[in-house]
């Protein structure tokens, strides 16, 4: 294929992929919206397009909206000023009381038309007429449809189940999720899929030819197609033009195919996105590659089962079918797709057998018996609100259906607008701002803005004299963290951030770190250790004895023991610090000429000297004996020791730590964004979060999203060891204008939201005078634990704060919490404003000082980074509810881990993308309330304007009604709303005292 198609080909099919989203693998399960590359869409077209694409609900169904308002979660007043809105968009005459008509529909248990609830008795005729007249169908205009959806709704395997009630699709999923797994495993599975190397294409192209089990389901097609398409981007273009497919529709056609397994595609677009990623470097695949697979195989499944159609698996074979055949056409449709009335089923072979004949009798009799269904339910619905049908006009009474088929477009709106709304009023008048008091803080504490961290920073408050700020959860420090425990880094930051620099963990010592000899150990580990495999083995096996009786039997007390037993072993300290450039060269040359010394003894080479040799691999001119020539190409080929990798690895080195003026601006940075600037307590507690559950494939999902899906621990420790370095203090009071006392002190430590536990850590540095204090501030977390812990044991069903405590433990448990189930808002102001508000841990809070920030810098980087993804995690949170299975991942039970990558359903399934049941859903009702996000704002507004505006993100999803916004000016004591493309005012507070 010439070089111009082949790069058309590669552009069409990554078109085609823009509206599949990312799916990060499981590890970092990272929260987002399935329908986040259609935010360039209006909500409600999105919901709509995300309907055709993906076939999920982007609404909760009608009797989880009526559970809610019967919970008192949506006001009647707000729910009725929603249809009110809803009606005045369409023309309708005056004669009937469409407001309690609707609210009647909405509210109340009316059933809904179906064939086998038909009226009996007497009827109207010409009501009964009319109703009849308007359900009779129009064959050829139902075929034109069906010929037209080809590309935009349906693919040709779509048509083939539609039209003959048989579907490819299964078997096509099935082979080519098989495919899928076996290349995108990381090491789960025993055997490895062979020529993984040469990437996704070229490995199933070599192993597909070969295979029985292709062979058994595709025929002959599939081998013969794959003989002479060596490139994917000739398969794809094989099939297409084989389809007969127009070459416009070519775009919504590839589109529809990634679109059948979204999880799987979503993971491949994300992973050929991330070059770096270390499976993706050595078994490259990308959407190319897979759409070519998808369509191969599809394509060989239709020309095995061609012969039992009527009509050729094409484009155009479908068009003559649908124009040459439509009476036949139409009636297999009515079959296959069960539109057909079950009182008339039993006549289908008499139907089929001369369908010019019997056509206009079953589009007669369908109507009729659609009649009295819709007769008996309108005839309800009306009496509802004490009217007659019989009182009706055949004209009043299609204007009724008119209305009733508009209203099912949109009760889903409907309902949303007068729940967010509900939501949106309580969330205003809970927010105050009392009287300031001058009574200095026992501490202060920065937690994540985690809307887990809500309950417990407002039972700290009401325990004790605490000042509590909320962060996102990274506290402003981007990190590739290399843990002590794992070897290998980490990133621990917003996924939409890379990180620039790397920390290690190293073991404690008072003496400081002796930094050539750590990273030595870290590069020269036990993995090159002779014996090293079997003692790993033997350890493993030992330790999981131990854990399966201790997380069987004593879940709690045995993971209380573990974590002991870890913590008292071994203490760390982060290096944060650059290496000096004498420090960077001498690692390298150690680390070298180690290198080179362990290659000479695999030699058996003895008395060359390491060093020499290292220096003259780096040398254009060799000037050694002739017997050692040869050993510096060896070095320079296989050990890479040469210039170019030298620079390389001297450069990583210089990625290590942090400048003192590169720690001095984050950590001013991180303090200025919340407002903390002045009175510091004389102990500053920074509380990551995580959480602890067992035997949990979402654990990550749980932990802290700021951090990339792992703990926060790291991220504030290294937060801590920089603010406490005199030196980065100095450098922040003559650069940045931030004066921490030498008394103050900060303290790492992490939240554990399953169990509702404060952790301390690097205590070691904690001067002795603090420590009676640190012994009440101890009890008062352990005081506001117990509160919060008794608080969230009623939704867990826990008689207890112990009982809470245990299902973190118990490896059985389905739901060690509700994470951020309930979310809904996301506060960016001072604490004053909501520490009187009871907002049951469903609400983000972001610590916002407006008066440190004069010109809205501060402010554009928390609408940037932390609204934005919290945003994501609410969109989640909001689609996993409305359709649990197409955008949620259905049960945990059913979960099986796939590839170390994520789970599927079953024995085999598409990747499962959102969250679980236990997640979202409570006895099969909602227990997440599924609104969109409300961002709240503490700042004048002029200045949330400006910030606004120079965010295009935030400022995007506000237009496009994706969240609502509110600003509250503390300066005016207004609230103001951005509604249908204009502020306007809100709420007045005529109490706000400033």
């Amino acid at each position: 294929m010439e070089l111009g198609k082949k790069l058309y080909i590669r552009s069409l099919v990554n078109v085609a992929s823009e509206p599949i989203t990312y799916y990060w693998p499981m590890r970092t399960f990272i929260t987002r919206n399935p329908l986040r590359e259609l935010e360039d869409l209006p909500f409600r077209e999105a919901i709509k397009e995300g309907e055709l694409l993906f076939g999920g609900r982007g609404y909760l169904r009608r009797e989880d909206y009526r559970h809610l308002y019967s919970m008192g979660h949506i006001k009647e007043e707000f729910l009725r000023e929603s249809i009110k809105e809803f009606l005045s968009s369409l023309e309708l005459s005056k004669s009937l009381p469409y407001e309690e008509l609707v609210f009647a529909l909405l509210t109340q248990e009316i059933k809904e038309p179906a064939y086998n609830l038909l009226h009996r008795g007497k009827a109207k005729e010409e009501i009964l007429e009319a109703l009849s007249e308007s359900f009779m169908e129009d064959p050829s205009e139902v075929c034109r449809e069906l010929f037209l959806s080809i590309g935009v709704k349906n693919t040709l395997q779509d048509l083939v189940k539609l039209l003959t009630g048989k579907d490819p699709s299964r078997l096509i999923d099935e082979l080519v999720i098989k495919t899928a797994f076996d290349f995108l495993d990381e090491g789960q599975s025993t055997i490895d899929m062979p020529g993984r190397d040469a990437g996704l294409y070229r490995a199933w192209r070599e192993l597909a030819r070969r295979n029985l089990r292709f062979l058994l389901w595709t025929g002959r097609s599939l081998v013969s197609m794959l003989k002479d398409l060596e490139e994917p981007e000739e398969a794809i273009e094989y099939v297409l033009t084989s389809y007969e497919l127009p070459q416009p529709a070519w775009e919504g056609y590839i589109t529809l195919e990634l679109a059948k397994l979204k999880g799987i595609a979503g993971f491949i677009k994300w992973r050929s996105h991330n070059k770096y990623y270390y499976w993706q470097k050595i078994h490259p695949v990308d959407l190319v590659d897979y759409a070519a697979i998808r369509l191969l195989v599809a394509k060989s499944v239709l020309d095995a089962s061609s012969k039992d159609l009527p009509f050729r698996p094409t484009y155009r074979g479908i068009e003559e079918f649908l124009s040459k055949e439509k009476e036949k056409a139409y009636l297999m449709h009515e079959f296959s797709s069960r539109n057909c009335p079950p009182q008339v089923a039993e006549d289908y072979r008499k139907y089929l057998k001369n369908p010019a004949k019997h056509l206009q009798e079953y589009i007669s009799l369908k109507a009729q018996i659609k009649a009295k269904s819709y007769y008996r339910f309108l005839s309800d619905w009306l009496k509802a609100v004490n009217l007659k049908l019989e009182d009706l006009s055949a004209q009043e009474v299609l204007e009724l259906l008119r209305l009733y088929h508009l209203l099912k477009e949109e009760e889903g709106y409907i309902w949303l607008r007068a729940l967010e709304e509900t939501h949106i009023q309580k969330l205003v008048e809970s927010i105050k701002l009392p009287e300031k008091t001058q009574e200095k803080p026992l501490a202060q504490a920065l937690f994540c803005i985690d809307v887990r961290s809500e309950r417990f920073r407002r039972n700290l408050e009401s325990v004790g004299n605490y000042q509590t700020f909320g962060v996102a959860g990274f506290f402003g420090i981007p990190v590739a963290m290399v843990d002590l425990r794992k070897g290998h880094e980490e990133f621990l930051c917003p996924v939409i951030v890379t990180p620039k620099n790397v920390v290690f963990e190293m073991p404690y010592s008072r003496k400081g770190i002796e930094k050539d000899k750590a990273l030595s150990q870290l590069l020269h580990g036990v993995k090159d250790h002779i014996l090293a495999p079997f003692v790993a083995v033997e350890m493993l096996g030992f330790a999981f004895g131990f854990d399966f009786i201790g997380k069987t039997f004593l879940p709690d007390t045995y993971t209380k023991i573990k974590d002991l037993m870890w913590k008292e072993s071994v203490k760390t300290s982060m290096m944060v610090n650059k290496l000096s450039e004498k420090e960077i060269e001498d690692i390298t040359t150690y680390y070298y000429t180690s290198l080179i010394k362990k290659a000479l003894e695999e030699m058996g080479i003895k008395d060359a000297d390491p060093y020499l040799l290292f220096q003259t691999c780096l040398e254009e001119e060799v000037s050694l004996p002739e017997e050692l020539r040869s050993v510096v190409e060896v070095l320079r080929s296989k050990y890479r020791v040469e210039r170019g990798f030298v620079k390389l690895f001297e450069e990583r080195l210089r990625s290590l730590g942090f400048t003192k003026e590169e720690q001095a601006f984050l950590v001013s940075t991180t303090l200025k964004s919340i407002g903390l600037v002045k009175d510091f307590a004389p102990i500053v507690f920074v509380l990551g979060h995580e959480s602890r559950s067992e035997n949990n494939p979402y654990e990550s999902a749980l932990d802290c999203g700021a951090c990339g899906g792992a703990s926060g621990i790291y991220n504030a420790r290294i937060f801590c060891t920089m603010a406490n370095d005199p030196a980065v203090r100095q450098i922040m009071k003559q650069k940045h204008g931030l004066n921490i006392p030498e008394e103050t002190v900060f303290l790492p430590g992490i939240h554990n939201t399953t169990t509702d536990q404060i952790v301390l850590y690097d205590l070691e540095y904690l001067p002795a005078r603090y420590v009676p204090m640190l012994e009440r501030i101890r009890r008062d977390f352990e005081e506001a634990r117990r509160l919060t812990a008794q608080e969230r044991a009623g939704a867990l069903d826990a008689g207890s704060p112990e009982q809470v405590y245990r299902k973190a433990y118990d490896w059985s448990e389905v739901r060690p919490e509700w994470g951020l189930s309930g979310n809904y808002a996301f506060v960016i102001g001072r604490r004053d404003i909501t520490k009187l508000s009871e907002l049951e841990g469903r609400v983000f809070l972001h610590s916002y000082d407006y008066t440190v920030d004069p010109k809205g810098f501060l402010l554009e980087n928390i609408l940037a980074g932390p609204a934005v993804v919290g945003q994501w995690i609410n969109m989640e949170y909001y689609f996993s509810t409305t359709d649990n299975e197409v955008y949620g991942s259905g049960s945990k039970v059913y979960h099986n881990v796939v590839g170390r990558i994520g789970v599927m359903t079953g024995n085999y399934s598409d990747l499962r993308t959102g969250l679980p049941a236990q997640t979202v859903l409570k006895e099969g009702k909602p227990f997440h309330v599924p609104v969109r996000y409300t961002l709240v704002i503490e700042a004048p507004l002029e200045l949330s304007q400006r910030a606004i505006s120079r965010i295009r993100k935030i400022r995007d999803l506000m237009q496009n009604e994706w969240i609502n916004v509110v600003v509250f000016d503390p300066q005016k004591g207004v609230f103001y709303r951005y509604l249908k493309g204009s502020w306007v005012e809100y709420q007045k507070k005529q109490e706000v005292k400033v």
